[in-house]
């Protein structure tokens, strides 16, 4: 309210000014009289009548809209942003200078001249303009609102007003081809079996029930329901299932953004592939996906890796007792910086017989320490085995096993 009313009074004051400096030239020539003066007075008439025009111009009417022509974006892609600028008014103006206020994610960090611009505006009412970003960056990118300023041909009187416009971008993480294969045989432990039931995979039919509120639709045995007319649900023979946990390292190492971008590759192609996977993303606030059973499901955790921040945190304060990884018969893990704390939970959470596998993505040209040595010992005396791959090479790193 004070910025408001601060504004408004330099407004007042300013075209006080121009108009004392009319009236006082004004004056003079009436006074004194000659060429000059009389000349000087005339040259001043369409500054002040623009200077006045540019004070009763209503800024408050207009608005802004932004549409994205580039559809579903990914890490790497281009950005084109188109802006339709609208006002009721018809009051000439020569030009507006616009700027984004507080842009977020990497608007903060693009080039200067695509946030701020200087149009021509002249009569109309409505003008267009796009920019274009390219090799955008994954995340949430918002942008809220943009700054309208106008002044007089002299910079005598000034107004600025804000037009709220938010808009909200989502760059997912970049997909690469990826093969989800288990190499080695279930018979040899390496993926052995859960022991849990799960009905809702199971196609065997051992008998049927009376319906009970709750039961799925999809269990109800309709051809005892055409002989009777009563409601029977199916009884499910049980079946071993597959329950394979991915685990997501949100902890900040060599390469963050390729690890996202692996994340997403493995679970798009085993849900492809038709494999039952588990997901939990790490962190202060854990992400967890016991099963996947829609496209919506899928959506969801790619909007999670879209949109997943590094932070640094004791992951054995919440993850030593974790169900998902407790009850997983195998356990696959994502990070870019593989630690001792994970190689030791790991080791004491693995079924018996069953052999986790942690996926190290480093950066291109890494170089292997001391210490990656000795952790790649110890994972070797736990039986977990470790993988290492990069950007634009995960399909090239062979079965899952």
């Amino acid at each position: 309210m004070k910025s408001k009313f601060r504004r408004l009074t330099a407004s007042f004051m300013r075209i006080s000014l121009v108009i004392l400096l009319f009236l006082v030239t004004l004056i003079f020539a009436i006074i004194q009289g000659g060429f000059l003066l009389w000349f000087i007075f005339f040259m001043l008439v369409p500054f002040v009548l623009y200077s006045l025009l540019v004070f009763f111009t209503p800024l408050q009417n207009i608005s802004l809209e932004r549409t994205i022509t580039s559809g579903r974006l990914e890490e790497g892609d281009s950005l084109t942003l188109t802006m339709v600028l609208k006002r009721k008014s018809a009051l000439p103006i020569l030009f507006l200078a616009i700027k984004e206020v507080e842009p977020k994610g990497m608007f903060e960090y693009v080039d200067e001249r695509l946030i701020r611009k200087i149009v021509v505006m002249g009569l109309k009412k409505e003008i267009t303009w796009d920019y274009q970003i390219k090799n955008i960056a994954r995340g949430r990118h918002e942008l809220q609102g943009i700054q309208i300023g106008i002044a007089d041909l002299l910079g005598w009187v000034r107004k600025t007003t804000y037009v709220k416009a938010p808009k909200a971008i989502v760059v997912y993480p970049k997909v690469e081809p990826f093969f989800f294969e288990r190499a080695i045989s279930h018979d040899h432990g390496q993926f052995g079996y859960t022991s849990k039931k799960k009905q809702q995979h199971s196609t065997m039919v051992a008998s049927v029930r009376e319906y009970v509120p709750g039961d799925r639709i999809t269990w109800l045995h309709w051809p005892s329901f055409a002989k009777t007319g009563n409601l029977y649900t199916k009884e499910f023979e049980f079946q071993q299932s597959e329950d394979i946990c991915v685990i997501f390292d949100s902890a900040k190492g060599t390469d963050f953004e390729g690890q996202v971008s692996f994340a997403a590759s493995l679970i798009t192609a085993a849900l492809q592939q038709k494999e039952q996977i588990s997901f939990l993303g790490t962190g202060e606030k854990p992400y967890e996906i016991e099963e996947f059973n829609s496209q919506a499901d899928l959506e969801k955790t790619m909007y999670y890796l879209a949109t997943i921040e590094p932070t640094p945190f004791d992951m054995r304060m919440y993850y030593e007792k974790n169900h998902m990884i407790a009850d997983a018969n195998a356990l696959l893990l994502i990070t870019s910086n593989l630690t001792a704390e994970w190689i030791e939970l790991l080791g004491r959470s693995a079924k018996k017989g069953s052999e986790p596998v942690i996926f190290v993505v480093h950066p291109h040209n890494y170089r292997a320490f001391v210490e990656d040595e000795a952790l790649e010992r110890l994972a070797q005396s736990k039986g977990i085995q470790i993988r290492y791959t990069e950007r634009g090479q995960f399909a090239s790193i062979g079965g899952i096993s």
